[in-house]
């Protein structure tokens, strides 16, 4: 069987120390470099799959802290990456998902859209549908590429600095 959404491209966890979390991957699997975005997140990846920190920093109601208040830490969501976001959506509601919260990741853009979704799973794990566009795909190819191969130097490396190296957009 196909999967409707593609393969599984990333895994979202929910943090409350996002330092922490990111010696645990890098001193545990060893999976690295992380670029960290000071009040947000932080980005590596691991073969085919981009691990995700969320170090949630307010108390606004939000439904990253429903999951939280219900399950505490943990996988918060995966997500599958498409250039097709109408149709993931789609796809995501006809198999009786519910829509939870819709934004884009990189402002401006217009091919940067995602959406969370909900089927009531027993651990509270959520799929996003996530359009992958021109500036998400190099800022996502070059966090691969620092993957690949990294040799352990620079652990912890600026989000901000990379995502204005890539799009070319000042910091």
């Amino acid at each position: 069987m196909t999967t409707p959404f593609g393969p599984i491209r990333q895994l979202g966890y929910i943090v409350t120390d996002i330092h922490a979390a990111m010696r645990h991957w890098l001193e545990g699997p060893g999976v690295g470099p992380f670029y960290h975005l000071e009040n947000s997140g932080a980005l590596a990846q691991s073969g085919g799959v981009q691990v995700e920190l969320v170090q949630l920093r307010d108390d606004s109601p939000s439904f990253f802290h429903t999951f939280v208040g219900k399950y505490g830490e943990g996988l918060h969501h995966v997500a599958f990456w498409t250039e097709h976001f109408d149709a993931g959506v789609a796809a995501a509601l006809a198999r009786g998902y519910v829509e939870l919260h819709r934004g884009t990741s990189l402002p401006g853009e217009p091919d940067s859209r995602f959406a969370y979704f909900d089927r009531g799973a027993t651990d509270g794990t959520a799929i996003e549908i996530s359009e992958r566009g021109a500036g998400k795909r190099a800022l996502f190819d070059a966090i691969a590429q620092a993957a690949d191969g990294w040799d352990g130097t620079e652990p912890v490396r600026d989000l901000a600095a990379l995502l204005a190296e890539v799009t070319g957009t000042p910091r």
